[in-house]
């Protein structure tokens, strides 16, 4: 269990972490008004399609479930992932199939997901077609750990700290303030 419990590592922390109950290496955690949603999405062809399937069912409705019960308390959204999007998960990706896309459409607040497993950089604005929603595939193991800058709650800032990778959406913050501030008339 590779992400089991991973947060013990970091002890003293000072997050509340939810687990998912059935799938332990997922977590939840609240902080300066952005939600963490942490799920260990699986897409490669030699994973058992039943167990994909269960995942993706269940790291859904458990995702879902942590934005309703977190409504209010949040400006904006992290999730942190292990798998591109592809047609093995598009389940959970789908804004057409109750996927966390249709969820992300209603919020219409920034969203954000973090993935590696790709083993380059991407960036992906208007992921899923939606103008809130940005995807970052982080190079890998052997790069440095990306770090995240939110402001506000709301605005993201990335620094690969390699001196090389540069986002080209994020350099004066995504979203830009100028389309929150439309968004917000």
């Amino acid at each position: 269990n590779t992400f089991g419990f991973f947060d013990s590592h970091w002890q003293p922390h000072k997050f509340k972490l939810v687990r998912q109950p059935n799938l332990l290496e997922n977590v939840s955690f609240l902080y300066q008004r952005v939600l963490f949603v942490v799920v260990h999405l699986v897409s490669d062809y030699f994973d058992i399609e039943s167990e994909r399937k269960y995942r993706h069912t269940e790291q859904l409705k458990w995702t879902k479930q942590q934005i309703a019960t977190n409504e209010g308390f949040f400006d904006s959204i992290v999730i942190i992932g292990h798998s591109p999007p592809s047609a093995l998960n598009r389940d959970f990706f789908s804004a057409k199939e109750s996927g966390i896309s249709e969820t992300v459409s209603e919020l219409g607040i920034p969203v954000v997901y973090i993935h590696g497993s790709g083993h380059k950089f991407v960036e992906e604005e208007q992921f899923n077609n939606l103008d809130h929603f940005l995807r970052i595939q982080i190079p890998g193991r052997t790069s440095n750990p990306v770090k995240v800058t939110i402001k506000n709650s709301n605005v993201f800032f990335f620094d690969f700290r390699d001196g090389n990778t540069t986002t080209q959406c994020c350099e004066n913050g995504w979203p830009y303030i100028s389309k929150l501030n439309d968004a917000m008339l």
